[in-house]
């Protein structure tokens, strides 16, 4: 099976609800809901609940409307996450129309994808060739930055700690602040 489930969240509230990013990361001191930040924990959330190998996240500003300083229409930033592994990419497309920039949007993903894949096998017939020097240390909490080679792109990479707690998806919702979800004046 090639694909097992998606989700579609425009909202921060939906991503919250649907893929348990932490509503922190949303804050526009970290860019808010075009971010790094977010995809990545966009991606982690879709692989947990779909209990797939990989997942991909993406948020971006498809256009018309939406830009903000700093952030024009045809920013996007896609995470993907293979085994442990994740990879984060930003990339601005100008302003195209929103038809051009979801089609961009959409074929960056499935390229950062392949990509992310690939790294995952190379890792791993790297590491099956060194186990025969012993065994090595990893820090699984490095996160690395680095500038992309077109103008207007970066990509951070590096592990994700799933830790030994198996939870169930309501147990992770639990960290959820569904209260501040509500709109109580209504």
């Amino acid at each position: 099976m090639w694909f097992k489930q998606g989700w579609i969240v425009y909202s921060n509230e939906s991503k919250m609800r649907e893929l348990g990013v932490e509503k922190s990361a949303f804050d526009k001191g970290d860019s808010g809901a075009v971010s790094h930040k977010v995809a990545v924990q966009m991606a982690r959330g879709a692989r947990y609940k779909s209990g797939s190998n990989v997942s991909i996240a993406v948020t971006g500003i498809a256009g018309p409307s939406g830009s903000e300083k700093g952030k024009e229409v045809g920013r996007v930033h896609v995470a993907v996450i293979a085994e442990d592994y994740f990879l984060v990419r930003r990339m601005d497309f100008g302003e195209n129309d929103r038809l051009d920039n979801k089609k961009s949007f959409a074929a960056f993903a499935l390229r950062l994808s392949i990509e992310a894949i690939d790294r995952v096998e190379e890792g791993e017939k790297k590491e099956s060739a060194s186990l025969s020097e012993g065994p090595g240390e990893f820090d699984d909490a490095s996160v690395e930055t680095q500038e992309g080679t077109d103008s207007g792109s970066e990509e951070w990479e590096g592990a994700i700690s799933w830790g030994s707690e198996v939870k169930t998806v309501a147990q992770s919702l639990k960290r959820i602040d569904l209260a501040s979800l509500t709109d109580w004046d209504k």
